[in-house]
């Protein structure tokens, strides 16, 4: 629930195989950093990652970790890409389920 001063946002982190998820309420006002120290999810994740620097955004838009987040934001922490979608395409190796 939303007060004055508490702001819902969930964590994600998602690999090849399982995804990640966590709901938090915050103080209004949180930087992505201090949310992700909270996180359950940033240890599951830097896990998966080899960089202690974590890559983030918001709804598909990269932040940095100062960035302040608004209720119902959802935290997105980013793994490298293992190849490149565009190649993949080219190669015939991957196929748009578009219709």
């Amino acid at each position: 629930m939303v007060n004055e001063h508490q702001i819902d946002v969930e964590v994600l982190f998602v690999t090849d195989r399982e995804e990640y998820s966590e709901s938090l309420s915050v103080t209004f006002g949180s930087t992505i950093g201090e949310i992700l120290a909270k996180s359950h999810v940033t240890a599951t994740a830097q896990c998966y990652l080899n960089s202690e620097s974590l890559s983030v955004g918001v709804w598909g838009k990269r932040m940095k970790l100062d960035a302040r987040v608004a209720h119902g934001d959802r935290i997105e922490i980013y793994r490298d890409l293992i190849a490149d979608p565009k190649e993949l395409r080219r190669s015939g190796r991957l196929v748009s389920k578009r219709c």
